[in-house]
C-alpha cells in the first residue's frame, strides 16, 4: 500500500472511530513518523546497477529556519537534459521510493529529493504548519544551483502533497518548467472527495483556517512557463477533475495534460508513455 493510499484508509478508519466530526488540520492531514530513520539507497543502487548506468549520489544536510536538519539525496545522471526538484507525496520518502527516484533520473534528469520534516531522515518539529512546509520548499530549490549544472533548465515536480509546493515555488523563483502529476487543488475538495457519498450527511468537517485557505489554483494563475500535468485515468484520490480545473485556471501557452490509461494514484509514472510525455516536456525548457 502506497504512503499516499495508507493516508486516505487512515483517513476514512477516522470518519468511523470519531462518528460524525473530523478535524482536519496541518497535524492531522500531514503525516509524521515517531521518529526519523537512516537513508536507505540500496533500492537505488541495485536499479542503476540493472540499468548498467553510473549514477552519482550526493548526501545533502540542510538545517532549515526552524534548526531542524533536513536529510535528502543529489542524485546525478549521465547526459542529464534537466535538473529536477523533486517534491513527493504525504507520507513519500526517498528511501521507500527509491524505485521512483531511478525512474525520474532516467529521462535522463539530475534529481534534488529531500525528505519532508518529521519524514524519512529528517528531523521532525513540535508544531506541523504548511508555510514551514513552503519555507523548506525554496530552501530545497535554492540549493539545488550549488550542487547541479546551472547551464541545465531546472524545473520542479510535485506529486500530490507536492503539487500544492511546487506551484508555490514556481512563483516565488525563477523555475524553467513545471510537472503536476496527482493534483491536488484544494484541501476543502480532497477532503470532500475522500468521505464516502454514504457518510457525507451525517460527517461534520472541522478545517482549521490554514487548511480551509489552501487553493492551488492561486499560484496557477501566477505561473505562465511552461506546464505538464500528469494524471492516472482512474486516480480516486486526487481525480482527473481536480487536474482539469488546474489546467483551465493556467495562462500557460505551453501547457499540457497527460491522462495516464488505467493508472491510479502516484502509479502514473510506471507507464512508459508518460516517460516519452515527459521527455517531449524537457525538449520544450
Amino acid at each position: 500500500m502506497s504512503n499516499t493510499r495508507f493516508f486516505m484508509f487512515a483517513f476514512l478508519i477516522a470518519i468511523f472511530a470519531s462518528g460524525c466530526a473530523i478535524d482536519v488540520s496541518p497535524r492531522s492531514f500531514v503525516q509524521q513518523a515517531s521518529e526519523k530513520t537512516p537513508m536507505d539507497t540500496t533500492g537505488l543502487h541495485a536499479a542503476a546497477e540493472k540499468d548498467e548506468v553510473t549514477i552519482g549520489i550526493t548526501s545533502v544536510e540542510l538545517t532549515n529556519a526552524q534548526g531542524l536538519v533536513l536529510k535528502g539525496l543529489a542524485v546525478t545522471y549521465p547526459d542529464p537534459i534537466a535538473n529536477i526538484v523533486f517534491f513527493g507525496g504525504n507520507g513519500m520518502t526517498i528511501s521507500k521510493s527509491n524505485a521512483y527516484l531511478h525512474r525520474l533520473g532516467m529521462l535522463p534528469a539530475n534529481i534534488l529529493w529531500i525528505d519532508y520534516q518529521g519524514m524519512g531522515a529528517s528531523e521532525r518539529a513540535e508544531k506541523v504548519t504548511l508555510d514551514n512546509f513552503k519555507k523548506d520548499a525554496l530552501q530545497v530549490f535554492d540549493y539545488a544551483s550549488d550542487v547541479f549544472p546551472t547551464n541545465l533548465p531546472t524545473l520542479v515536480h510535485g506529486l500530490s502533497m507536492g503539487s500544492l509546493l511546487a506551484p508555490y515555488v514556481a512563483t516565488k523563483r525563477d523555475v524553467d518548467g513545471m510537472v503536476l502529476e496527482g493534483a491536488i487543488n484544494g484541501v476543502p475538495e480532497l477532503v470532500d472527495n475522500m468521505v464516502p457519498f454514504w457518510s457525507k450527511p451525517f460527517t461534520k468537517i472541522d478545517l482549521s483556517p490554514e487548511m480551509a485557505r489552501v487553493d492551488n489554483s492561486v499560484f496557477i494563475e501566477q505561473y505562465t512557463g511552461p506546464l505538464l500535468m500528469i494524471v492516472g485515468e482512474k486516480d480516486k484520490t486526487t481525480p482527473l477533475s481536480f487536474t482539469q480545473r488546474l489546467f483551465q485556471v493556467s495562462p500557460s501557452d505551453k501547457k499540457f495534460l497527460f491522462i495516464v490509461p488505467k493508472a491510479t494514484h502516484a502509479s502514473t509514472m510506471k507507464n512508459n508513455e508518460t516517460i516519452e510525455q515527459y521527455r517531449e516536456f524537457l525538449k520544450l525548457l
